[in-house]
């Protein structure tokens, strides 16, 4: 019992970072089998939805390669968001394989600033998301709410997967993030805003 304690401690973020991914990655795969399912009745929502599980793992493998990280490490490997998200095809002339990185031993103060760049990093792109849903484009309305809600899901995820692991979510940077006034509110237009613009 010591012995698994003392592991946790020790890898506590490690695994955080790990398992966290694992259950972004399945949100991610049920929001994509719903996008099939609903090809031809779809309202911009899902393809939202979809776009924001893009960026945030794109930005998350991203990070891996800015830290030396190893993907497969991370269980990243498996995911090339362009082709399981979006449906795109590969290249192969180009060949973005990680075997030519140079990867370093994953450690906590690693996983840690690796943590701390990424979530900085995804708190802004989730402000920018929640700028867009609260002032869409015409016929945008549906799709920018729906890329926010991915970015709401991750943040609840993120804080959940902490609370789990017993880390604290200042630790985390999560501290500075409340879903219900940060994201989830959408602004309403009033007459005011009408008129400002």
């Amino acid at each position: 019992m010591y012995k698994v304690e003392f592991l946790m401690n020790n890898e506590k973020f490690k695994l955080y970072v790990i398992d966290t991914i694992a259950l972004l990655k399945e949100l991610a795969g049920k929001a994509k089998l719903e996008a099939d399912n609903q090809k031809k009745r779809s309202n911009g929502y899902i393809e939202g939805i979809i776009m924001g599980y893009y960026s945030i793992i794109t930005l998350l493998k991203n990070e891996a390669f800015a830290f030396c990280i190893n993907q497969k490490e991370l269980g990243l490997a498996d995911i090339k968001p362009d082709i399981d998200l979006l449906g795109l095809g590969r290249n192969p002339d180009v060949d973005f394989g990680e075997d030519n990185w140079t990867l370093d031993v994953m450690n906590e103060k690693k996983i840690k600033g690796y943590l701390s760049d990424s979530i900085t990093l995804l708190k802004e792109q989730a402000r920018e998301a929640k700028k867009e849903a609260d002032n869409p484009k015409e016929g945008f309305e549906d799709y920018n709410k729906g890329e926010l809600m991915a970015y709401c899901s991750l943040f609840s995820l993120l804080k959940q997967q902490a609370f789990g692991f017993g880390i604290s979510e200042k630790e985390l940077g999560l501290d500075d993030i409340d879903l219900e006034a940060d994201l989830l509110r959408l602004h309403r237009r009033t007459d005011i805003d009408l008129e400002q613009e």
